[in-house]
């Protein structure tokens, strides 16, 4: 295809995405819903919905004023292995098939692996972290843990269908890529490492990004990984936000190839 056709694809795609989100319904299925919470959640009645502020779909802080006050004192924080005690089978229709016949393998360990390393990473980059990494749990400590409740790959073959649409159909075929997306979704819970009781959750899920042309979409979890940084960047944003302050979610669109 001329280089010329592929920028005049390029921008009539980029015009999609300007148009779209003006559509409420569209822009819906752009974001991936909340999936139920798990029974890692804790107290799941009293979670609140704080995806416009803080960019996690479910928050839910203690109504104990004792440990709320407790919580609030501590500055150092363990960061625990990430479990997959509560993961879920995949239920997205084309990946479970590619994972039934082993075109994908389902790498729960790793992505697990991944997960708590972004946190930490984030703590550790950051230019000014609330807590104080410490490499085990203490009497003057929180303990954050992580659950990821559901990961379901992205559709390598089926976005190669959809990618080879786009060129030879139009951009817009490029929605069907809703069916190819995978998605994880991730629970956390801030203990008080003395006592063990709660004292802050979140929990989120993300689907892979609409593109154009991204190598991502041909990687069973090149989306996933992607996400799972995010997460990070914004959960350590988060805890040294103010009271009120925005956290910024990530973006439902990206542009970009990689």
């Amino acid at each position: 295809m001329a280089l010329s056709s592929l920028r005049f694809l390029h921008s009539l795609f980029v015009l999609l995405l300007l148009v779209l989100p003006a559509c409420s319904s569209t822009s819906r299925l752009l974001k991936a819903k909340p999936t139920g919470l798990s029974p890692f959640f804790e107290q799941p009645w009293l979670a609140q919905d704080a995806s416009e502020q803080l960019g996690f779909q479910k928050v839910w802080t203690t109504p104990d004023p004792q440990v709320l006050a407790a919580g609030m004192a501590k500055r150092k924080l363990y960061i625990a292995p990430v479990t997959l005690h509560y993961l879920r089978p995949v239920n997205r229709a084309l990946a479970s098939g590619e994972v039934a016949w082993g075109g994908v393998q389902r790498r729960q360990l790793e992505i697990a692996t991944r997960l708590r390393e972004e946190f930490v990473d984030a703590f550790r980059r950051s230019p000014s972290p609330l807590y104080q990494l410490v490499g085990q749990p203490g009497k003057d400590t929180l303990t954050l843990q992580l659950a990821v409740i559901e990961l379901n790959p992205t559709s390598p073959k089926g976005n190669a269908m959809v990618t080879v649409l786009k060129f030879v159909v139009t951009p817009v075929i490029g929605l069907a890529a809703y069916f190819t997306k995978g998605n994880m979704a991730i629970e956390g819970k801030v203990v008080d490492s003395a006592s063990g009781r709660a004292f802050f959750q979140f929990a989120d899920n993300e689907s892979d990004k609409l593109t154009f042309i991204n190598v991502r979409d041909y990687q069973p979890y090149g989306h996933a990984v992607n996400t799972l940084h995010h997460w990070a960047v914004q959960y350590e944003q988060m805890t040294r936000s103010p009271r009120g302050w925005k956290v910024r979610d990530s973006s439902s669109i990206t542009l970009r190839p990689n």
